[in-house]
């Protein structure tokens, strides 16, 4: 068994993933991603565009993010992003402890998308911000230390 699916069994064991759902995405979130590159994070999430969207899978690894889409009536699944970590721009995200999650916006190929990233408990939510923070530089951060938000 390759890293990948090592980092990918582990990761949809952590987020709760459904083995149905994630057999589903699979073949489309591995499509373009090396066997030896790490899964960091793997979450369902839900498109900007609201509840009838359909269900999203975001995977993040060590060189790239993939994000899948089953369209809600016909269970088909199919890529919306993939693209290198670098090619990301603007990545920004905040957690809101009121309704457990996590909200992620970025823009790739010169799209804006946003995703809400459910978690189950407060934990998941610290978890997903420190993964987020060493993919990314946190907002406002520098090597020195942190930036006074004006």
């Amino acid at each position: 068994m390759d890293s990948f699916s090592r980092t990918m069994l582990a990761a949809a064991a952590e987020s709760g993933l459904a083995t149905i759902t994630l057999s589903r995405h699979v073949p489309n979130l591995r499509r373009n991603v090396r066997g030896n590159d790490k899964v960091v994070l793997l979450a369902k999430c839900l498109g900007s565009d609201g509840l009838g969207s359909g269900n999203y899978i975001l995977m993040l690894t060590h060189n790239r993010m993939v994000v899948t889409r089953e369209s809600p009536r016909l269970g088909r699944v199919r890529p919306c992003i993939d693209q290198a970590i670098d090619a990301l721009s603007g990545v920004r995200w905040s957690a809101d402890p009121v309704r457990p999650g996590m909200e992620i916006a970025f823009q790739a190929v010169g799209e804006h998308f946003r995703f809400w990233i459910n978690a189950g408990h407060e934990k998941q939510i610290w978890r997903i911000d420190a993964l987020l923070a060493r993919k990314f530089r946190r907002p406002g951060a520098i090597r020195g230390g942190l930036v006074g938000l004006v």
